[in-house]
């Protein structure tokens, strides 16, 4: 008797593994953010604070570059995303190929059905083929979007956290 081996196991676990690792990671991205966030938030609103009592405060150099620094930021993650955008278009231009192609390959069963009871058989199969072609479709993008969150929330964590760096040792 052959003995049964564990290699799909493996390769199961493996990629349980790269999965946990990668949400680990975006976890550790959306809290080093909030965190950052957070603080950057509290130092300019103290001088927020500052600058509504006493307007001389608005010539501190902080108030100028709030606006310019999250153009900067969203600019760098907008080209982030855009830069892993291209899997979403051929995963799309896929799709309609693959549809095309399946449209020409059961033209001859539609033809050939002579009786209305094969005619939906044909159509039964087409549509399943169909939604299961749509869900990988689904997949796909998910997967591709998740990689475009991810590009574009890196230049965010960033600038966040020089940010409150910057900030504490400015106090």
């Amino acid at each position: 008797m052959k003995r049964r081996t564990h290699g799909r196991r493996a390769t199961i676990a493996a990629k349980s593994v790269r999965t946990m690792r990668r949400r680990l990671d975006q976890a550790k991205v959306g809290q080093d953010t909030a965190i950052a966030s957070a603080q950057t938030i509290g130092h300019r609103s103290r001088l927020i604070g500052r600058a509504m009592m006493n307007p001389a405060e608005l010539s501190n150099p902080e108030f100028s570059t709030m606006c310019s620094e999250k153009l900067a930021v969203a600019n760098k993650a907008a080209a982030a995303m855009v830069g892993q955008s291209a899997g979403i278009h051929r995963a799309w231009t896929e799709f309609w190929f693959q549809q095309v192609q399946r449209s020409w390959a059961a033209a001859p069963q539609f033809a050939g059905s002579m009786t209305q009871g094969r005619f939906m058989q044909a159509a039964g199969s087409a549509a399943g083929t169909f939604l299961s072609d749509w869900m990988a479709l689904g997949a796909k993008i998910a997967k591709v979007s998740e990689a475009m969150a991810d590009a574009a929330a890196k230049p965010v964590r960033r600038a966040a956290v020089n940010n409150a760096k910057r900030l504490v040792g400015a106090v």
